[in-house]
């Protein structure tokens, strides 16, 4: 039965940051850079060979024009695509961060163990992959500051709520 409980809290662990995360990327979407690199390497080899093949110097020189041109769109896509991955960062910080904390709290209060467990330990995998997301563009005192309300809640979860579920209740007189 303890292993149960154990692959059961486990699996709310694991899980939860992944459906909070993924469930975030439903909502604004992750940039893919796939497609277009793909796109962008197959269309550079195929002017490549065009050059190779070429006679004469104009048919050189266009053809390295094209180049430069695919090459200076490919470096706005990427900043294009930088920018939409920040925006993408922050949003999974501001959702996940204090989400994972919620989710910590709320699994406090939950008295099967198995479950309780798993959310808080959901809640903090979910916290920290939010902080992840973002955390380089955190200044020292916001780093600071995150994890100083994390650590508190943490603190106040074991000193509060995990000493009330130790003591024994009191029969009725």
């Amino acid at each position: 039965m303890l292993a149960r409980k154990l692959i059961l809290g486990f699996g709310f662990a694991v899980l939860m940051p992944m459906l909070i995360h993924y469930g975030i990327d439903v909502i604004v979407p992750m940039p893919s850079w796939r497609e277009d690199l793909t796109t962008h390497y197959e269309q550079t080899n195929r002017l490549r060979d065009q050059e190779r093949r070429a006679t004469s110097v104009a048919e050189r020189a266009q053809v390295r024009a094209q180049l430069d041109q695919l090459e200076s769109q490919r470096r706005t896509q990427a900043t294009a695509r930088g920018a939409q991955r920040e925006q993408a960062g922050r949003i999974h910080f501001f959702v996940g961060a204090p989400l994972g904390i919620l989710v910590t709290l709320v699994g406090s209060f939950v008295r099967a163990q198995a479950i309780g467990g798993g959310l808080m330990l959901g809640g903090i995998f979910t916290f920290t992959s939010g902080c992840i997301a973002h955390w380089a563009d955190l200044s020292g005192p916001g780093r600071f500051a995150v994890l100083l309300v994390a650590f508190a809640v943490l603190l106040w979860i074991g000193y509060q709520r995990l000493s009330e579920l130790k003591q024994p209740t009191k029969p009725a007189a």
